[in-house]
């Protein structure tokens, strides 16, 4: 696998994006057959519309993502097609060419062809993570900006603060409380004035899994918190818990953390440290919040004793971190994961009425109204 990410375009080059058109991936091929495997591979994490050169009519979504391309290079009018409807179109995204071999024509024949990237068949899911992830990201981001401003600084101030949190965690450092607490300030804000599934809208589609996750969690507590009438200390100690609660998985291997099936035991094992981790990382630096350490450690308990790590029950588990487990749950339930589509807030609410045991029912009963907000 190869790129070259100075020569991708920047989002900033685009026309305006339709609040209402789906942004999606453009895979672009001539019927030579790469497009069959490598289909498959972008449906398991995006939505895909697949053009066939020889057949469709070239349609163009100004809220594409990128456009991915597979075409036999020794045919020129597939080249031509390719150059006058994405090369030379006033809307540009990165383009991603897949290459039957690496050997040097076919390289210069992608870059001369308008590549911005490329991948050699046969290409792997995790290959195509890591090359599609950042320039998807970066296109969900420029989209952020159509949003109010209150919005904005609630979703650009937390992702800050979850790469900063990467490099701090490399470096063996901690991370600043006071970092946090403005971040979750900016969410309380933007939740308060909007509301979450205002918020949520604009997550959907963005592929950084420990940041979109934590800020759904962090969003439904806030919420959560309104509904039960919390303090403004109380709410913001909600809001800390939620964003920092799965810290730890960025001591996770990301082959793990983004391996677009199920986990086998022996990884599921690894995955099951990042409470511990999680906790590891706050000590290192500030005086945090016992109701959060607690919440980071913890959200994975369970009622009977079930959860992990300390197997606490009853009583044992603090009310902070039952609400944290319940919005963890929640969040995961509505949201897309590779093996599993994802719910409306109604059936996630009737899965979690069924977690007896598990969950505090009666803190998921006073839940309903932030679930049932979730289309």
């Amino acid at each position: 696998m190869q790129f070259a990410s100075s020569r991708i375009p920047s989002p900033s080059h685009r026309a305006s994006e339709r609040p209402d058109a789906e942004a999606s991936l453009i895979l672009v091929h001539d019927g030579n057959g790469l497009e069959r495997t490598v289909a498959p591979m972008l449906r398991q994490n995006y939505a895909t519309s697949l053009i066939d050169l020889q057949r469709d009519a070239i349609t163009f979504s100004d809220r594409a993502l990128a456009v991915v391309v597979c075409i036999d290079l020794g045919n020129p009018a597939s080249i031509k097609a390719i150059r006058d409807h994405f090369v030379d179109h006033p809307v540009q995204v990165p383009r991603i060419f897949v290459l039957p071999n690496g050997d040097r024509r076919s390289i210069l024949q992608a870059y001369s062809s308008g590549a911005h990237q490329f991948m050699v068949s046969p290409v792997t899911p995790r290959e195509i993570h890591e090359v599609l992830t950042p320039i998807t990201n970066r296109s969900v981001e420029w989209q952020w900006r159509r949003l109010s401003e209150t919005q904005q600084a609630a979703l650009r101030i937390s992702l800050k603060l979850f790469e900063d949190s990467q490099t701090s965690v490399l470096r063996g450092e901690g991370l600043e409380v006071s970092t946090a607490a403005r971040a979750c300030s900016s969410v309380i804000s933007a939740v308060g004035h909007e509301g979450f599934p205002a918020l949520l809208n604009e997550l959907r589609a963005h592929h950084n899994y420990t940041f979109r996750h934590s800020m759904y969690v962090t969003g439904s507590l806030v919420a959560f918190a309104n509904v039960l009438n919390f303090r403004e200390e109380d709410m913001s100690l909600a809001a800390m818990a939620g964003l920092l609660h799965d810290i730890g998985k960025i001591a996770t291997p990301n082959a793990i953390l983004n391996k677009p099936s199920r986990l086998e035991p022996s990884e599921w094992l690894i995955m099951r440290q990042h409470p511990l981790d999680g906790l590891s990382i706050l000590k290192r630096n500030g005086d945090w919040p016992e109701p959060v350490l607690d919440a980071v450690s913890h959200h994975h308990e369970k009622l009977d004793g079930s959860g992990y790590f300390d197997g606490l029950s009853g009583d044992s588990i603090k009310d902070l971190t039952r609400m944290v487990s319940i919005a963890d749950t929640f969040s995961a339930l509505i949201d897309k994961r590779a093996y599993k589509p994802p719910m409306s807030g109604k059936e996630a609410m009737a899965i979690m009425l069924g977690a007896e045991g598990h969950l505090d029912m009666a803190l998921v009963r006073a839940f309903e109204p932030v679930a049932l907000a979730i289309g």
